[in-house]
């Protein structure tokens, strides 16, 4: 998939997702406070700010992090659907388990925005992915349902957008809502396993496009 349709899948996730990336170019991206530097002009990207060292194991929330314990895990493949990508860098971000995108005060760059729940793994050889964090809460006031923001980015490719991490159990997530799903990278509802006390656990292959 060329660059621009590669953007273009990102826009149309973000929309689905209820969460729009900036049209600003980037002389006009917004002003963090002195010392912070500025915000990206793309509000949902992420991998230019990732750690040059990485694992394809990724820990979101601390152990003092409050809600249900979570863990999703999966591989990664090529658009053939059978030959691991291995290298590629994915970011991730959520909600806490109140629903808002919790902040410290010293957050650089769109941890401005996205808040301190976010994090960066790269798949391994076999092109496996696993983060281990907490369920997100829905929205406040919000007819979103729970999920998880993910983008991609394959070696020496541009970052792009595929559809939230989301949960079949969630009351939230309707007929209607699920109908809208475009499936970029592949259908992103998991059936959990677990339950609040003891923690969940979820499983999502990913198949890049073309």
């Amino acid at each position: 998939m060329r660059a621009a349709q590669l953007r273009a899948a990102g826009l149309l996730a973000a929309v689905l997702s209820g969460c729009q990336p900036s049209t600003q170019g980037p002389a006009s991206a917004e002003r963090a406070p002195a010392g912070l530097g500025p915000l990206s002009a793309c509000e949902w990207c992420g991998a230019a700010e990732a750690p040059a060292e990485l694992s394809w194991d990724l820990r979101i929330a601390g152990e003092d992090e409050p809600g249900e314990a979570l863990v999703l895990e999966g591989r990664i493949f090529l658009a053939d659907g059978r030959t691991p990508a291995a290298g590629v860098l994915m970011y991730a971000y959520h909600t806490n388990s109140a629903g808002v995108y919790p902040k410290r005060g010293d957050e650089t760059g769109n941890g401005r925005r996205h808040g301190y729940l976010r994090g960066w793994l790269r798949t391994s050889a076999e092109g496996r992915y696993r983060i281990r964090s907490i369920r997100p809460g829905a929205y406040p006031d919000s007819e979103q349902p729970q999920h998880i923001h993910v983008t991609l980015r394959p070696p020496g490719g541009e970052e792009f957008w595929i559809d939230d991490f989301g949960f079949d159990d969630d009351p939230l997530l309707t007929d209607a809502v699920r109908a809208e799903l475009d499936n970029i990278g592949g259908f992103g509802i998991m059936v959990l396993e677990g339950n609040a006390g003891v923690g969940w656990r979820g499983r999502r292959d990913i198949v890049l496009p073309d």
